[in-house]
This record gives structure tokens, sequence and C-alpha cells, in this order.
């Protein structure tokens, strides 16, 4: 999420209260997994885009297991 200004071992704090909208950045729960995402609107569907060229973009099926599990509201960086 490095293009999201999203660094590796950034401490983020997220807000479970929040409704998720089409282009927040979240946490989603993806068959499972954890991953943190940009939420794009695509189609029917929602696609998870990752702020990063070294990552893909996933796009989310009905076969999928999907949760939002919160919205990320702060990015706290290491100095």
């Amino acid at each position: 999420m490095i293009d999201a200004g999203i660094c590796h071992e950034d401490i983020l704090i997220v807000d479970r209260s929040l409704i998720p909208a089409e282009n927040k950045i979240i946490i989603a729960v993806l068959d499972g997994e954890l991953t943190v995402k940009r939420l794009i609107k695509n189609g029917n569907g929602w696609r998870l885009k990752a702020e990063n060229a070294s990552y893909p973009n996933l796009d989310v099926s009905s076969e999928q297991q999907f949760e939002v599990w919160g919205v990320v509201v702060y990015a706290i960086h290491k100095l």
C-alpha cells in the first residue's frame, strides 16, 4: 500500500463502526486471509485494489468468503 502512503511496519488505526465505502482503504477478510486494500466498485461486485505495483488487485467473486473487517482511518509511521 506504499502508493497510498502506508509503509511496511506502519501501525494502522481501524474503525470497525464505519460503513465501508468505495475508494476507502479497508482491512478485508478474503477466504480467511486478512489483507489491506482499497475498495473499488467493479460492475456488480468489488475489486480490492493494491496500492503497490508489486501486488495484484483482487476481484472478489461470489464463490469467495468476503468480509470488510474495518475501515483504515490513520497510519502511524515509525521514525
